[in-house]
């Protein structure tokens, strides 16, 4: 019993600090108002955390790693590279939207935090443009998609991804995120696909 309620402690200050420093952002955020919301006496924080930097390292990892588990699952059930692409892009604007104080961190803060905060960015960075990548070298083996670098064209399309999202959180996430799924992913396939390659103009005389 003991056990149970020190981890939920834990998972009561990682909310609270992700729900604040969504808010009002990582620096004007204070340990004492994450203890407040979170309901625990402000000492408690550090009996799980040595800084509050590291308590943001935690948010991040979190997050991420049931981010990045559910969407390698969501693409595993696919067939095929366009329904896998369609897949991925989908269930990545769903997690953002239904985890707005996350999507507000990764977006709004990761230029102000550290060095070990833009380390795990990157690291999360990384793990989504290997699975768009993976799936782009798909597309490549099935003749789906043109010949291209597929690390330079996951690196774009994790770039639009980001674009999306931000443009989401700088309206204050007015409106459904997840609708924009369709529309990103075939602007994606216009672009890697076969049937976009653009006609070859006559040569000149």
């Amino acid at each position: 019993m003991a056990r149970r309620r020190v981890g939920n402690k834990r998972e009561r200050i990682i909310a609270a600090a992700a729900r604040l420093f969504g808010d009002k952002g990582y620096h004007n955020t204070t340990t004492a108002e994450i203890a407040e919301t979170a309901s625990v006496a402000a000492g408690t924080i550090y009996i799980y955390f040595s800084s509050k930097e590291e308590l943001l390292v935690a948010v991040f990892e979190e997050f991420l790693s049931t981010h990045m588990d559910r969407l390698r699952e969501g693409v595993s059930r696919e067939q095929g590279p366009e329904a896998k692409l369609r897949r991925l892009l989908k269930l990545g604007l769903e997690l953002m939207e239904n985890n707005p104080d996350s999507a507000r961190i990764f977006l709004s803060q990761l230029r102000q935090s550290t060095s070990m905060i833009k380390t795990v960015a990157k690291r999360s960075s990384r793990a989504y443009r290997d699975i768009i990548e993976g799936i782009l070298e798909e597309g490549l083996r099935e003749g789906l998609c043109r010949d291209m670098s597929t690390a330079v064209a996951a690196g774009m399309l994790f770039g639009a991804f980001q674009a999306v999202v931000l443009d989401w959180v700088a309206d204050d996430c007015s409106y459904s995120l997840a609708s924009y799924a369709d529309e990103l992913t075939n602007f994606v396939l216009d672009g890697v696909c076969c049937h976009g390659e653009l006609p070859v103009p006559p040569a000149s005389s």
